[in-house]
């Protein structure tokens, strides 16, 4: 029964995921209502997995993990607010969760690989002339991103 909550977890971020990932890219902007449903649904359906499989640690984990990049990402936009918006700070409890569910190494390697593919995709960028320093990038889909290739990597 726990492969059903997992993957209905695993559904969950795919889906908000994308949708987070359009809008933010389209509009530069996560909206608070969809950052909020997809934190809640998450948090269910991985609460569900941990307790059907009998790993309640894994939901600790989780939990501490979303508070932990969330915190991460707050402190970084109140040093620097004009680098990191409050939708991604938002984010960053969502991909702290699922992250934190994966594994303590993959709460660190998914963050930095979030952060690193997207100063990689701001420096090209910048290389083509197609921005510039000053120019806002949509850092939500590089967040979650670093989520899905830690998934990948872990299976």
């Amino acid at each position: 029964m726990s492969v059903i909550f997992e993957i209905a977890a695993w559904l969950i971020f795919a889906g908000f995921g994308l949708a987070l990932s359009v809008i933010d890219m389209r509009e530069h902007r996560l909206p608070n209502n969809l950052v909020a449903i997809a934190a809640l649904l998450g948090l269910a359906a991985v609460a569900a997995s941990a307790i059907s499989s009998g790993d309640p640690g894994s939901l600790v984990r989780a939990v501490l993990g979303a508070v932990m990049v969330f915190g991460a990402l707050l402190v970084m936009a109140l040093i620097a607010p004009s680098g990191l918006g409050m939708g991604d700070v938002k984010l960053g409890a969502v991909t702290g969760l699922y992250l934190g569910w994966l594994g303590w190494s993959w709460l660190f390697w998914g963050t930095f690989i979030g952060f690193g593919i997207g100063a990689v995709w701001a420096v090209a960028l910048i290389m083509l002339k197609k921005a510039q320093s000053s120019t806002p990038i949509a850092f939500g889909p590089f967040l979650i991103l670093g989520v899905v290739v830690s998934a990948l990597l872990a299976i």
